[in-house]
């Protein structure tokens, strides 16, 4: 049984096996490796039980498209428009002929024949993952929308991105970065997490400004968000501005839905899971989404803001509206995971479904083009969590332990390319999240498409020489699932790591987090790295976790900056510390001694850091 269970389930697309990063070899166990089996048995019939007689997906270097039937009419939608299409008829297929000046990303070709009416996604790829040269050298600052605040407006708001997006560029910083900004469950369930939101295609609507709804008492606001008070406080204020709208303000929210069909998709979702959802609650919540898309676009819009870089979930909440919206393009009775590492003796399930491979083939991977083209909108760099999801996801079917899950494959070019031609498209510069063990598979997919990839300093502290910092990477000194540096110096031993990054730059290191961050961003910029970014925590000396991988505790992904946003950063050490991103551009202006208030080297110490 087994051994034609392994056949069956590689030719599937699973595999049986994997090697840990001990090198040990873990087979899967049959139970477990059934069910897997006879999900994907019926992913493959459910698609194939429906006629095609024209591929699902096209590229558009393979030539015509060619049609097992007879094609009356055919056409090409651009941008919304649709062009006529010349076809050739033939013995045993009809041929689509395409344009050859074809602009970049993912299009439709729809046409009449006599097996009825028939339609096929039209990929036209770039040679290698969009990168936008504005950002090649430059500098970049993360922080979390949720800690932003000033002492007259105390709420989380995208208005608090904003004010720190021109805050960036008046300090000489091209990019802000950020958490995922989209709707997370915060009534019941109650998920707070980023990483486990309702939709990645519709945002929060707790991040919109006051000032643009009904006035509501402000809740004393402390260190830490009270996630469902902010909540049930913003839904009271939506549903009472639904009453108050004008009928310029209606037609607008018509205009707006009928633009984008899937808002109006997703109000009703979020209503029908509301008690008293009625019409009013649904309107409410297309008029959310109708205010997150012109706060975010002022952001985007605005000269003196630096550029926004948002991040991608690798998937969604299981209760929320990605598997509601499209069921058959999600896997049921299974959850994605991990198999067990050096932090996880046990694995871990993240509890949301995989995508189904062939019904996400069949649909011309039309979620992948639907993420890309809605934050592209709004960011001009997207980092895409857990990147090698492109290439394989650890499945956990139900009745089973995380431990007892195993790797299903899916079509890693093929994405690669869907993603590549939607970021052309939307003009978003695409980064990969490859941080740990990457197979050999996916290092050579992202070589051969040129994916900007992750480098963080503090996975590299015991590595002896200090490593090489890869050009095609964005370089940091650490993820948001890591410790601060703060707290990293005062409770860890980093004496050998300050030696050799001491010799590299010619000083000595004190045993201080601050001059461990300052001589981290020196060695950083001094990089190769497409792009530097820099955690706000690690410039004002923060020992609080943004988030504990693995861990449900309050304060995690809540914590607010201990000072507004604008004393954080117009104070002298930080605006010092911005400095030394902002001068990517001209390095020359950089040394590794002391560093004066206003931003330049005080002493004539040139050395220049080892990468």
């Amino acid at each position: 049984m087994t051994s034609a269970l392994h056949t069956r389930a590689e030719q599937l697309g699973v595999q049986v096996g994997y090697h840990d990063v001990t090198g040990t070899l873990h087979v899967a166990e049959d139970a477990p490796l059934e069910q897997v089996v006879a999900i994907l048995e019926a992913d493959r019939a459910t698609v194939a039980a429906t006629r095609r007689v024209a591929a699902a997906m096209h590229f558009a270097t393979a030539g015509p498209i060619a049609v097992e039937a007879r094609v009356s009419e055919a056409s090409l939608t651009i941008e919304g428009r649709p062009h006529d299409l010349s076809v050739r008829h033939g013995n045993d297929h009809d041929s689509i002929d395409l344009p050859g000046d074809l602009p970049l990303g993912c299009h439709l070709v729809e046409f009449v024949s006599d097996a009825g009416p028939g339609e096929t996604v039209l990929v036209v790829a770039p040679s290698a993952m969009p990168r936008d040269d504005r950002f090649a050298g430059s500098g970049s600052l993360f922080a979390p929308t949720y800690a932003l605040w000033e002492h007259d407006r105390p709420l989380p708001s995208f208005a608090h991105l904003h004010d720190l997006a021109r805050l960036a560029h008046g300090n000489g910083i091209d990019v802000v970065s950020t958490l995922p900004l989209y709707a997370t469950f915060l009534d019941d369930p109650f998920d707070p997490s980023p990483y486990s939101p309702v939709s990645r295609l519709h945002w929060n609507e707790v991040y919109l400004d006051d000032t643009g709804l009904p006035p509501a008492p402000v809740p004393p606001m402390g260190d830490i968000i009270d996630w469902r008070i902010l909540a049930e406080r913003r839904r009271r204020q939506l549903v009472d501005a639904v009453g108050r709208l004008t009928p310029a303000r209606r037609d607008e929210l018509t205009a707006f839905a009928t633009a984008h069909p899937d808002i109006g998709a997703y109000a009703r979702f979020r209503a029908g899971r509301d008690a008293n959802g009625d019409l009013t609650v649904e309107q409410s919540h297309v008029l959310a989404q109708f205010l997150a898309h012109r706060e975010l676009a002022a952001i985007t819009d605005d000269p003196n803001a630096s550029a926004l870089a948002l991040d991608l979930p690798v998937g969604s909440h299981p209760a929320g509206y990605e598997a509601w919206a499209d069921p058959s393009m999600f896997a049921p009775r299974v959850d994605v995971g991990a198999p067990p590492d050096s932090f996880f003796a046990d694995g871990q399930n993240w509890g949301f479904p995989p995508p189904l491979p062939a019904a996400m083939h069949a649909s011309g991977h039309r979620l992948w083009r639907r993420l890309i083209e809605r934050v592209g909108t709004f960011a001009d760099i997207l980092r895409i969590d857990h990147a090698m999801a492109v290439h394989r996801l650890w499945w956990v079917p139900d009745g089973f332990s995380a431990t007892q899950g195993g790797y299903v494959r899916y079509p890693r070019d093929e994405i690669l390319a869907v993603i590549a031609a939607s970021a052309a498209a939307a003009g978003v510069t695409i980064v990969g999240e490859d941080l740990g063990t990457v197979p050999t598979e996916v290092s050579e997919a992202f070589d051969r498409w040129g994916v900007l990839g992750m480098y963080e300093e503090q996975f590299h502290l015991d590595d002896d020489p200090l490593p090489h910092i890869p050009a095609r990477t964005v370089a940091g000194i650490r993820t948001h699932d890591m410790e601060p540096i703060a707290e990293l110096v005062a409770t860890a031993d980093t004496a050998d790591y300050r030696r050799r990054l001491g010799e590299a730059h010619a000083c000595h290191i004190d045993d201080r987090w601050d001059d461990v961050v300052e001589q981290m961003l020196i060695r950083l910029t001094w990089s190769d790295a497409y792009q530097v970014t820099a955690d706000l925590d690690d410039l004002i000396g923060e020992r609080r976790p943004h988030n504990l991988p693995g861990r449900v505790e309050p304060g995690l992904w809540s914590r607010r900056l201990d000072h507004p946003t604008s004393e954080t950063l117009t104070d002298p050490d930080v605006r010092r510390r911005l400095a030394l991103l902002a001068r990517r551009h001209d390095r020359g202006d950089i040394d590794t001694g002391d560093i004066g208030d206003d931003g330049e080297r005080s002493d004539d110490d040139t050395a220049r850091s080892s990468t």
